[in-house]
């Protein structure tokens, strides 16, 4: 079970404090939607940055699109979205209808006040709405504009549409994923999207610095496209020098052996092992017990090792399945072997390790929303002076409306019931979704086995909630 003082436990429910993070004091719009970029922006804003969620009321497919807790999609489903809510904490909201010239004028005025613009439109879509950056520029010289999209704004391929599972085949990464026999694999999961997110801030975070040196912003540029071949450029370099292809490899290396996935004592548990020299593979051998067959020529070296492999893996995995993955990590890690427990879902939430490092947070909501308190993961890294948190919970659509026309524009009450009466600011979908109705056990257990017979799960764990220390 977790235990909570191995979790961030801040009420989050209430109002805290933003003037302890490294990004305290700046204003970053996020028109953004999907993953990689809401990603980008939840980390500022864990970081103390005033993010403001600028939701389209009229296409918010990416609430109520996902999965609800306890199953219950509630009245407002739009509110309970498990998803969204993963990849918009530390936010405020404010639904603005940008089909609205009045709405499109809120949005002037947030600009005029901001650091950041960051969005994700396909090209063309901000310029058709008065919202460039040559736009901008005049109402704010010192605005950061940030531009996210699959292939960037110039170019042949700048009007195509793409996602990050995309992405991942496109930008050749899929060239070294798989099986020879069975051809190019995604890595599962929406891997590319995190990654994406991570870079834009660290390029936001550089046109800042350029700004605070010179005074001025910028527009900033950035193509999921370019990013992905960034990560394979050990294949390009190959290619320049020595004008050959790589190949799917699965989890073997170019040149190193033993190297890949082991299976360990139990159902489906596995190892990860990367021996790189002689000295690794000399430690391997004596945790081994120094059998016979290490003594073959076949792996005296490792060129030798590395064109035995089928022969090498069959040994190593024999010895490795009279272990169980994390003992076998200890054991191999004491002696200096790069090493590593093939990890699940529910092993990384009650891995002693993360308790210790304090990695998941939970988040309270307040009492209205019924969603209690949720946990959800934290910063990867820690700041001593400037801790990294999550700031508030995740936003209901357009909860911050009048906080945000008030506080932060100085509207007057008239003027935002104006904008309510015009259709320019909500806090309900355009249309309203159709009521989702609530499943029951039964139902959700059914769903769960077909799936796991079907393959799209390894398995179903039942007693999940109480492993976890949830109610």
């Amino acid at each position: 079970m977790i235990n909570l003082s191995g979790v961030n436990t801040l009420d989050k429910g209430f109002e805290v404090s933003v003037m302890d993070g490294p990004l305290s004091g700046l204003r970053i719009i996020d028109s953004t939607t999907v993953y990689a970029m809401p990603t980008a922006m939840y980390i500022l804003g864990d970081m103390g940055a005033e993010v403001i969620k600028v939701e389209n009321p009229v296409a918010s497919r990416v609430r109520a699109a996902s999965v609800f807790p306890d199953n219950d999609p509630g009245e407002k489903p739009w509110n309970r979205d498990g998803g969204f809510h993963r990849l918009h904490r530390s936010k405020y909201s404010i639904a603005l209808n940008l089909k609205q010239p009045e709405a499109v004028e809120v949005f002037k005025d947030l600009v005029r006040t901001s650091d950041v613009l960051a969005e994700n439109n396909r090209p063309g879509v901000m310029a058709r709405l008065g919202l460039d950056y040559e736009s901008l520029y005049e109402l704010n010289p010192r605005l950061v504009y940030f531009s996210f999209s699959g292939f960037g704004q110039t170019g042949p391929w700048k009007d195509f549409q793409g996602i990050g599972r995309m992405f991942e085949l496109t930008s050749g990464v899929s060239q070294f994923t798989g099986y020879p026999e069975e051809g190019p694999r995604r890595v599962g999961g929406a891997w590319f999207d995190p990654p994406n997110g991570w870079m834009a801030v660290f390029a936001i975070l550089s046109a800042l610095h350029h700004r605070n040196l010179t005074g001025n912003g910028q527009r900033v540029d950035f193509s999921m496209y370019q990013m992905g071949v960034a990560t394979v450029g050990d294949a390009i370099l190959d290619y320049i020098a020595n004008g050959r292809n790589g190949q799917i490899m699965g989890n073997r290396h170019p040149f190193l052996a033993p190297y890949g996935a082991y299976p360990c004592k139990g159902e489906d548990q596995w190892i990860a092992i990367a021996i790189e020299n002689d000295k690794q593979w000399l430690e391997l051998c004596r945790l081994m017990g120094s059998p016979l067959w290490v003594k073959s020529d076949k792996f005296s070296d490792g060129l030798s090792r590395w064109h035995n492999q089928d022969e090498l893996d069959h040994h190593v995995g024999a010895w490795t399945s009279g272990y169980y993955h994390t003992k076998l990590m200890t054991l191999l890690s004491g002696a200096h072997i790069p090493s590593g427990a093939v990890m699940t879902a529910e092993e990384v939430l009650t891995d002693s390790h993360m308790k210790e490092r304090k990695f998941f947070e939970e988040v309270t909501f307040p009492p209205k929303s019924r969603m209690g308190s949720r946990v959800y993961t934290g910063s990867p890294w820690k700041m001593s002076q400037t801790p990294s948190y999550i700031r508030r919970p995740p936003p209901d659509l357009g909860e911050h409306n009048e906080f945000i026309l008030t506080e932060m524009l100085g509207r007057s009450k008239s003027q935002i019931d104006e904008l309510y009466s015009l259709g320019a600011i909500t806090k309900e979908p355009v249309p309203l979704p159709k009521p989702e109705p609530k499943k029951s056990e039964a139902e959700l257990l059914a769903i769960k086995e077909k799936e796991v017979k079907d393959g799209t799960l390894a398995g179903y764990d039942p007693d999940y909630k109480s492993k976890l220390g949830m109610k």
